[in-house]
Parts: C-alpha cells; sequence; structure tokens
C-alpha cells in the first residue's frame, strides 16, 4: 500500500486518552489521515464521542467483542471449532496460543499469579465459548479492516496484530523503551523493533555524550511510590475503601467495569498484597550490601499476569522452572538472587516464595531493592523478558533470556535460551570469563544508543497526569511513527 497513514485503525488506550485525540490530531493535519477509534465498551466510547464534536474521528467504533463473546451459550460445538480451526490455519498460532496473553480467557496460563483477582469472563466461559469468542473477536477486526479500507493498524491488540499480518497490513504499537520516559513503535504485538539492530549495526546512533541507565525508567518509579502507599494498615484500610467506593458507584451509573472482576475478589487481593508483603519481607532476609562479597547470578520475577511475560514471551512463561533449571545448572559457589517485583506481592500461588527458598543455592532478597543496583554487583542476569534484561544488556552484564523476543537478543553478550539444554553452556560462558566486560560495556552503550535513536521522549508524561504533555512531544511521536514506517527493515512474522 502506497500510503500506510491513509486510513488508520487506533485502539484506544485509556493512558494515553488525551495524548492519542492530539496525536490523531497531527496524523490529520500533516497526513491527511483519515482515523478510526475502536474502544472498550460504552463508556469509553461515550468518552471520545464527547470530544469528537470537530469529526476529528472518522468513526468511533465499540471494539468490545471478545468476553462479552465468551459467555454465550446458544452455541453449536461442532461449527464453533470448524470455524476454530479456519482461522487458526490463516493467522498461524492456536487459539491456545492467543488465550495465554488474556489474563481472563487464559488465566490458567498464568502459573505464578494464580491469586489474580477473577472475572465473571475467567469463571464463566468454557473451552467451546472461548472458541467462540475468538471466533468473534477475529472475524469483527479481518471484518472492519476490509470494510473501512485499512492502511495501518495503530496499538491493538494481539487478536488485532494477527488479523493485520494475515491480511498483510502494517501494524505498530506504542512501547516503553524502558530508558528514562522513552518510548517506540513497535512492530508487532512482541514491541519487537528490528530499526533497533539496524542502527546499532550500521551506526545511526543518537549523538548523547554520556547515556547510560543510573536509575529505573519513570513509570516504575511512579508505581513503585503508589505501591508502598499500600503496605501499612493505614493504606490498605484506603485502599479497600476506595476500591468498594469506585465499584459502587460504577454499579450505580451502569458501567461495564463494575460487571468485570468481582469487587470480593478484588478486595481480597488488597488484604493479601499487604499480608504477603509482610511474609516475603520474613522471608527475603538477604540485602544486597549482604550479597556484595559474593559470587551471584540475579533472578528478578515477573509480575503474573502481564504483557512482558504472557503477551511478549508465549512461547516460555514458566518462572518456577526456569529458577529450578537455573539452580541445577549452577557451578559449585554460585548463588541465585531472586528478587521479587512488588506489583506481583498479592499474586502468588500459596508457598510459592517457601519453594523457591527450597533451593539450597538460591536467596531471596528484599523486594524494595532497586533492581539496577542489583544488576551492577551481579556476575549475570537471567531473565525471560523483563526490564532487568534490557538493563544488564544496556549496562553489559551478561544476560540469560529464556524469551525469544527480546529487543537486546542480537548482542554478543546476550544468551537467549532456545532449549533448555543450551542452559549450562550459557552460564558457563557468562561466569567463566568468556565475555570480555570491556567490550561487553562499549557494546550495552552503544546499543542504548540505538534504542534512543529509534524513540522518542515523552519527558514529565506519566500515565497519571494524562494532560502533562506538551505538542513537541506530540510532535516527535508522529514523526517517530512515520520514521518507523518508512525503514526498509525485516521483522519477525510472530505467533
Amino acid at each position: 500500500m502506497n500510503n500506510p497513514l491513509a486510513s488508520i485503525a487506533l485502539s484506544a488506550r485509556s493512558e494515553t486518552r488525551l495524548f492519542t485525540l492530539e496525536l490523531v490530531r497531527l496524523l490529520k493535519e500533516k497526513h491527511g489521515s483519515t482515523v478510526h477509534l475502536y474502544c472498550s465498551g460504552p463508556q469509553e466510547t461515550s468518552f471520545y464521542k464527547e470530544r469528537n464534536r470537530d469529526g476529528l474521528l472518522a468513526s468511533i467504533n465499540d471494539a468490545d467483542v471478545l468476553l462479552p463473546s465468551a459467555l454465550r451459550t446458544d452455541l453449536d460445538e461442532q461449527s464453533v471449532v470448524a470455524q476454530a480451526r479456519k482461522l487458526e490455519a490463516r493467522i498461524g498460532c492456536t487459539y491456545n496460543m492467543l488465550a495465554v496473553a488474556n489474563r481472563h480467557l487464559g488465566r490458567g496460563y498464568a502459573l505464578g499469579g494464580f491469586h489474580h483477582p477473577r472475572s465473571r469472563a475467567s469463571q464463566g466461559s468454557t473451552y467451546v465459548q472461548m472458541l467462540h469468542s475468538y471466533n468473534e473477536e477475529l472475524a469483527f477486526w479481518d471484518r472492519e479492516f476490509r470494510e473501512k479500507g485499512i492502511s495501518l493498524v495503530l496499538n491493538g491488540g494481539k487478536e488485532a496484530a494477527c488479523m493485520a499480518r494475515a491480511q498483510g497490513l502494517p501494524y505498530r504499537v506504542l512501547a516503553g523503551a524502558r530508558y528514562k520516559n522513552y518510548h517506540y513503535w513497535a512492530w508487532n504485538e512482541f514491541y519487537e523493533n528490528p530499526a533497533i539492530e539496524t542502527a546499532y549495526q550500521d551506526g545511526r546512533l543518537a549523538s548523547v555524550e554520556e547515556i547510560e541507565i543510573r536509575e529505573p525508567y519513570l513509570s516504575h518509579v511512579v508505581t513503585r511510590s503508589r505501591f508502598m502507599q499500600g503496605t501499612n494498615l493505614a493504606g490498605l484500610a484506603k485502599n479497600l475503601l476506595l476500591t468498594t467506593a469506585r465499584h459502587g458507584y460504577w454499579y450505580v451509573r451502569g458501567y461495564k467495569k463494575a460487571k468485570g472482576y468481582y469487587l470480593r475478589e478484588k478486595l481480597k487481593y488488597h488484604f493479601r498484597q499487604w499480608q504477603h508483603y509482610r511474609r516475603l519481607r520474613r522471608l527475603a532476609l538477604v540485602k544486597l550490601n549482604a550479597l556484595r562479597v559474593k559470587r551471584f547470578v540475579f533472578y528478578p520475577l515477573h509480575l503474573e499476569p502481564e504483557a512482558s511475560l504472557q503477551v511478549l514471551s508465549p512461547e516460555y512463561f514458566y518462572q518456577l522452572s526456569s529458577i529450578a533449571a537455573v539452580s541445577r545448572d549452577l557451578p559449585a559457589g554460585v548463588l541465585l538472587a531472586v528478587k521479587e517485583t512488588f506489583s506481583a506481592i498479592g499474586r502468588r500461588p500459596d508457598n510459592f516464595y517457601e519453594q523457591i527458598a527450597e533451593f539450597k543455592n538460591v536467596v531471596m532478597m528484599d523486594p524494595m531493592d532497586l533492581g539496577v543496583d542489583v544488576i551492577r554487583h551481579a556476575a549475570a542476569v537471567v531473565s525471560i523478558n523483563g526490564t532487568a534484561g534490557f538493563e544488564a544488556a544496556a549496562i553489559g552484564k551478561p544476560v540469560i533470556a529464556f524469551g525469544r523476543h527480546n529487543i537486546f537478543g542480537f548482542l554478543p553478550h546476550v544468551k537467549v535460551v532456545a532449549e533448555e539444554s543450551q542452559l549450562r553452556e550459557c552460564l558457563r560462558e557468562a561466569l567463566t570469563g568468556a565475555i570480555d566486560p570491556e567490550v561487553a560495556r562499549a557494546d550495552g552503550r552503544r546499543f542504548l544508543q540505538a534504542v534512543v535513536s529509534c524513540s522518542f521522549d515523552m519527558k514529565q508524561y506519566d500515565y497519571v497526569h494524562l494532560d502533562r504533555f506538551d505538542r513537541q512531544t506530540v510532535g516527535d511521536a508522529c514523526d517517530a511513527l512515520c520514521q518507523s514506517l518508512s525503514a526498509a527493515v525485516p521483522v519477525s512474522k510472530g505467533a
């Protein structure tokens, strides 16, 4: 297609709703784009309709198809299965692979997030209903893309990305670069961006004098602060009251949100979070200061269910299994330091932490130690697809990655584990001096410069104060999108 910006299917995101409207305005002014917006329910649809009096958006569509379809009961199993097999063949992956990325229909795949709050869709749908829901979701996007002559899909979910690929349409999604407040336009639902490797290889790098990771990226700092406010009794009481009041308001107003997660599940989660935080602090006795004099490999846990695990790494999302495998293959005298991510506290299965603590060569770290500080003192970092892997790669530490879609997997000091039988050799290379630390540090700086070169800075925008952005940032996002669409580099097919 000659002009991918001609007709855009844009999926709304609540955390960037005001920013999105300004981006659409600029796309229309500079490129004459026709933008069709897709929302997740009547409340979000109404929000944009109220702000579309000038006809900025060509259409505003309710795309809340998947979960409502999962509760339909009058289904013919044979026809549902037959249609599902046809669509699976067309998109190139199974519906079960799609479900891995969904925290409702694929709740069972969140192996380390058993206590994530339950919803009506997760509890009330059968296997056939799940198949039907994906039939309806994929058919919806297939129809919308064709009828509206879509030339570009922006910010769509997994299903929209699969159908875009099936129709040969370009797809982009806004992704955090995990460095300061930089963002880039990823080329698929795995947040891959092949332009980063191209920039790294051919020298088209950001002209930055000093570039290195000194602290966590902005959104991590914001969410960490909010989590800490709920770790005492006063914070617990506040969370319980606010959640009850908010749910009651949604119910009285007839909002769709009131029919999603059960209120009792949300309240139980707040209590478990408060309770498990205290339990973890009793188990996680090892502080970074005590580890500095020891040789250790760092394993930061992922939140489950969450995009950085089930969405970005559907081929491998087994955290307890990977910890056991690394523990088994570590040489004598090397510890495995496991640190929980604060946002996962309260979701883990019963005895999850105690089971990890049973490994003789594993130590549990204080969850509030900063991952960046731990990385600097570790001999190597093991991750599936987490921020710590990115930070370690940029710092120049040896990285062992179980995920296959990391944007740093091409670096010489990063070893991607495609088969578990490779793990022992990967650990040996990381721990025996086979990786030159000076070369790795130089490669890491070069990689970080490549990321910045392919990104734009959202500056003070923090996903909390939604109007805290300037027009220059919107312009930078628009320019980065255009640059991304004009880049002639290969991208993986996805799964």
